[in-house]
């Protein structure tokens, strides 16, 4: 992961999509609040660019708009669910 926002999300792919394409992505938080176990995000949204491998990258670059997305805790709480 290159860079994220509330919302957007900017990543290295193994392979191009194309723009439109809807896409759901999960990945790990670090833990950052003590009070609170590490979380892990599952995010979905279109593709609104990709940027397939030139000399400098070896796979694509793509980036989503965020239209939804929960946080699931490791601990018997219920995902947070934010639309």
């Amino acid at each position: 992961m290159r860079n994220i926002s509330r919302s957007g999300l900017l990543f290295t792919a193994q392979r191009a999509h194309s723009v439109a394409t809807r896409i759901e992505l999960t990945f790990a938080l670090p833990k950052v609040i003590r009070e609170e176990p590490p979380a892990t995000v599952r995010c979905q949204g279109p593709v609104v660019r990709c940027v397939v491998a030139s000399l400098n990258e070896d796979l694509p670059v793509i980036a989503i708009k965020i239209l939804d997305y929960e946080f699931m805790r490791t601990s018997t709480s219920p995902p947070v669910r934010t639309t």
